[in-house]
């Protein structure tokens, strides 16, 4: 019975250490996988969308730098080709002398414009600046802008080309002069660079690996690398990148390993395009859950070594504890079946701190304490066994007290003989602990030393009186012949 109790107590302490060890890991490990579980998904997830965001900010931001642009130009064609000036120039009889007047004058007067001309109504240049002899009166690339700019009562922007004679890549703003009457009688347009346009772009500052592109309506890409002007005419992709545009409706999507996000060019049916790396544009996000993570990591691998500590230092401590209640169980038991009373004193309340069964028996039989009192709730007073100023002198001059065979009587009435000594504890530091009682009944010995005594006494006075009975016959005979001896010296 008592192995398997030790067995029991043994594989309990050793669930408790497991509890333990399980309790400081959940401790640890349990919120460090929710943070990474939340950064992970949640996180993730809106840090990514806030990215998208901010692109999509960024790309709508340069959509109108370059819209601006245009807007400018098509604001001036838009003014100019409601003027009668405009409309009679193209109904004279000699409209290239009066319009390359009239060029001359406005054209000067906007600087932001890069070329200027007018057209006939079926797209035959009339004059031009720069001025170009050689194309009057032939077609001035009329396929491009001519039937966008019927269309529309304002200016149209053709898609990008190489200008005549200089061959450089631009875009026509372009729109129809109409009459009172509404006749188209001819068009007035201006000419922007795509390099202006270029040079306005290259001073913003880029993140890394990000391509910013320009696409007209047919997909084909304004730039090269560094903004210079596509003279190639490069189309995006073969115009696969257009059709992903076009079909798109969320202004941003991934494709060969590359997030793009565009914005449209207000007016213009042109598009801007920010192509940058999948992995560059997430790199915010990998850094912050490489920040998150690597503490978390060190913090679980933490937890599991303070968790293995914590269990190893649990266990000792156990073993300490196991191996101190043992030797006070062993010290009870030693103290319990004790025939001596021995009991501990508080030096500041008097209380007992500690005391065995015979000590308690011993203060209620005859050291006047209650029956119904708890030893350990009682004082020194309490107990009349030892005087009340002794433990005064022992605790103040650490010299012993102690009284030898002291009567007491008890509750029977029955006289008890006992030891009594008071000693004064100090620890390792020379600091007080408390007195130690011992009381020690000496009547059972006392009984017996006063039998033997009475039986030595009795057993001499058998001796002497068998002596002296053995020594009467010998002084009667002796009598009896004192007394012959006389009468015969009397006859």
């Amino acid at each position: 019975m008592e192995f398997a109790q030790r067995y029991i107590g043994t594989e309990r302490s050793r669930f408790e250490r497991v509890n333990i060890v399980i309790a400081i890991l959940l401790a640890g490990w349990a919120p460090s996988i929710i943070l990474l579980a939340v950064s992970y998904t949640i996180l993730t997830s809106t840090l990514e969308t806030k990215i998208l965001r901010d692109r999509q900010t960024f790309v709508q931001l340069l959509a109108h730098l370059v819209g601006d642009d245009l807007a400018g130009q098509s604001s001036i064609i838009e003014y100019y080709q409601t003027l009668p000036d405009v409309a009679k120039i193209l109904t004279d009889a000699r409209p290239a002398v009066a319009g390359e007047l009239w060029l001359g004058q406005t054209f000067f007067s906007h600087p932001r414009i890069d070329g200027m001309f007018i057209a006939d109504a079926d797209g035959r240049l009339i004059a031009s600046v720069p001025a170009n002899p050689e194309l009057i009166g032939q077609d001035f690339s009329s396929p491009l802008w001519r039937e966008g700019a019927l269309d529309t009562s304002g200016a149209f922007v053709s898609r990008v080309h190489a200008r005549e004679p200089d061959h450089r890549m631009v875009s026509d703003i372009v729109g129809a002069v109409r009459t009172a009457d509404g006749k188209v009688v001819g068009f007035l347009g201006v000419s922007v660079l795509v390099e202006r346009i270029g040079r306005r772009l290259s001073t913003i500052g880029f993140t890394e690996q990000a391509v910013c592109e320009v696409l007209d309506q047919n997909g084909t890409a304004l730039f090269t690398h560094g903004f210079q002007a596509n003279t190639g005419v490069r189309s995006a992709e073969d115009g696969s990148l257009v059709t992903a545009i076009r079909t798109n409706k969320t202004g941003h999507f991934e494709r060969h390993g590359n997030l793009y996000t565009f914005s449209p060019i207000e007016s213009t049916g042109w598009t801007t395009v920010v192509q940058q790396p999948k992995e560059v544009a997430y790199q915010p996000v990998k850094d912050l859950l490489n920040k998150i993570t690597v503490p978390v990591a060190w913090l679980i691998a933490g937890t599991a070594i303070a968790a293995w500590l914590f269990g190893k230092y649990y266990r000792r401590q156990t073993e300490a504890a196991r191996r101190i209640e043992r030797e006070i169980i062993f010290n009870e038991k030693i103290l319990a079946n004790m025939p001596s009373g021995i009991a501990l004193v508080d030096p500041a309340s008097h209380h007992f701190l500690q005391a065995n069964e015979a000590f308690a028996q011993m203060a209620k039989r005859f050291g006047q304490l209650p029956p119904e009192r708890d030893i350990h709730e009682a004082s020194y007073d309490e107990v009349k066994i030892a005087p009340q100023d002794a433990i005064e002198k022992v605790l103040t001059f650490g010299t012993p007290f102690q009284l030898l065979e002291e009567p007491f009587s008890d509750i029977n009435g029955m006289t008890r003989y006992v030891n009594v000594n008071l000693l004064r504890l100090q620890g390792a530091q020379q600091t007080i602990q408390g007195v130690l009682y011992l009381v020690e009944d000496k009547t059972s010995r006392y009984s017996r030393m006063n039998c033997a005594t009475r039986s030595r006494r009795s057993s001499q006075w058998s001796a002497n009186w068998k002596q002296a009975a053995r020594e009467r016959p010998k002084r009667g005979k002796r009598s009896r012949s004192f007394a012959g001896t006389s009468s015969s010296k009397r006859a």
